[in-house]
């Protein structure tokens, strides 16, 4: 039997192979996912670091200006007719009402004027009570005071949109000071109240409305004169206005 199998392999040529041994396993390479980017289709708006920003000066009080106030040079309620002039006619009236001086303006494009009898110090304080009862908003007002005549003193205007205006007037010719401001705590229009403050001292001019600090110019020197009140119209043919409550006080200085 063992040589009849010997001789069948010797015939057919085939090598005897032993039976192979199984391979060893193939190493599984894992493969480490790289995260898709999300696109972010609303990104959100970058915020700025805020810059610190410088508060604004304060402005001053009551308290820290208007130093020197003393004596009390003129209480005017103005019941005492001697001591304003007053006029009548077709463009318009000045006339006294009940405790106060009422300018009412009939024209278009004119001026009332009513001179009084109190003289400005250089160094003073003035306080007067101005009441719109109709206007428009171009419409001036004011005050005129170290009047040294027709031609020479210093105008403060105000408008009824609440802005005012320094000027002095010499030789005829205006020079502006302080140009059109808004007024700051001004009641602007009318009817409306507003109180004026006029604090002046070695040539220092301060304006007031309403107890708040409106700004500060130099002016002349040791100046004095007259004292008056004005209106007038601009582009509307009526307007009126009210002085009352005049108030003048002696500045010293230092």
């Amino acid at each position: 039997m063992f040589l009849a199998l010997f001789a069948l392999l010797l015939i057919t040529g085939c090598d005897i192979v032993g039976t192979p041994e199984p391979l060893p396993p193939t190493a599984t390479v894992t493969q480490t996912e790289v995260p898709t980017p999300t696109i972010d289709w609303f990104p959100a708006t970058a915020t700025s670091t805020p810059q610190v920003t410088p508060s604004p000066t304060p402005r001053p009080t009551p308290a820290d200006l208007r130093q020197g106030i003393t004596d009390q040079l003129v209480d005017d309620d103005f019941t005492d007719e001697r001591m304003w002039s007053t006029t009548q006619g077709n463009s318009g009236n000045v006339v006294f009402g009940i405790e106060n001086l009422t300018i009412a303006v009939a024209r278009e494009n004119t001026t009332l004027t009513s001179l009084s009898q109190h003289t400005v110090p250089a160094n003073y304080y003035l306080e007067v009570t101005l009441q719109t009862s109709l206007c428009q908003p171009t419409d001036q007002m004011g005050l005129l005071f170290w009047r040294q005549s027709d031609s020479d003193f210093y105008r403060l205007l105000f408008n009824c949109t609440g802005q005012y205006r320094l000027e002095v007037v010499q030789g005829g010719s205006s020079i502006v000071l302080q140009d059109w401001e808004s007024g700051v705590s001004s009641q602007p229009g009318s009817p409306a109240m507003n109180r004026l403050g006029l604090w002046v001292n070695r040539g220092s001019f301060q304006l007031y409305i309403n107890d708040t600090f409106q700004f500060e110019r130099q002016i002349a020197r040791d100046q004095n004169g007259g004292l008056g009140v004005f209106a007038r119209t601009i582009a509307s043919s009526a307007m009126t206005v009210r002085f009352a409550d005049l108030q003048i006080y002696r500045v010293e200085s230092d």
